[in-house]
């Protein structure tokens, strides 16, 4: 049996387990309980990064289930990088940050979507790139990788994606350093491509295996398809790689989430 047929066995499983649970199951799921959300945003290798946006989608509800609450949060970071949220169900989330002069980033994480959640807030931490790091900016041709990219996050962020689409295929024809692999897998999971971002993750993790980002993307890339397995492998490897205690904590309760769910399937 293949992992993709697998994981949607589970899932369906997972559905029909849920549906035939307890009028206070249901009641539940009808009335989900709010979370509170915390964690910082950091510049990639250094320190905590002010005004950065955060923005939340939901793929799914309480335990897998289809989601009935709000979708979409925002806010943005303080003076030291923190952020929090309030409001938001259980369920399976996507993370979406960003900040000028900044490459995006992208998470795709359960958020005790299938255990209770603790007393205390769900945190994490997350790190974004300097446009800089792919190379000088200023005077690059306008074909030249690091415009692409930006243009590519023109176009996502704009709600173009057919155009952020476009520019992810040409970039998909370049030789790319993994600093632009990622942030070109992160437009592809920002347009819900999470096919195309898994290529571009793949590349950048055998260009350098030691990093956790292209692990973690890899993890997002194959929740946003709800495949467990990969999503699985993504976030351990990401894990095993990152020195970040919140994310590791995040990464660990995201792995329990998923145990679960395979479990029941």
């Amino acid at each position: 049996m293949s992992r993709p047929t697998r994981d949607v066995i589970a899932a369906a499983a997972l559905a029909a387990s849920v549906l035939a649970g307890s009028p206070a199951g249901a009641r539940q799921d009808q009335y989900p309980e709010t979370l509170r959300l915390r964690g910082d945003v950091l510049v990639e290798g250094g320190g905590p990064l002010a005004g950065a946006r955060l923005r939340t989608d939901a793929l799914r509800g309480p335990n897998a289930n289809q989601i009935v609450a709000q979708r979409e949060f925002t806010t943005r970071t303080g003076r030291n990088g923190d952020w929090s949220l309030l409001g938001v169900t259980r369920g399976l989330w996507i993370l979406e940050v960003s900040a000028p002069d900044h490459l995006p980033h992208v998470v795709v994480v359960p958020i005790s979507m299938m255990n209770p959640p603790d007393k205390r807030p769900w945190e994490t931490s997350l790190s974004l790139l300097p446009a800089a790091a792919m190379g000088p900016i200023e005077g690059a041709a306008l074909n030249s990788p690091q415009r692409l990219v930006l243009d590519a996050v023109a176009g996502a962020q704009g709600k173009d994606r057919p155009a952020a689409r476009a520019v992810l295929a040409k970039l998909a024809e370049m030789p790319l350093e993994s600093i632009s692999l990622c942030a070109a897998g992160d437009i592809a999971l920002l347009v819900r491509e999470p096919v195309i971002a898994r290529r571009f993750f793949e590349l950048a993790a055998k260009a350098t295996p030691a990093w956790y980002r292209p692990q973690l993307g890899l993890g997002s890339a194959a929740m946003m398809n709800f495949d467990l397995d990969a999503a699985l492998k993504g976030y351990a490897e990401a894990r095993s790689r990152t020195k970040n205690e919140k994310l590791t904590r995040m990464l660990s309760a995201a792995i329990k989430e998923l145990q679960q769910i395979l479990r029941i399937g």
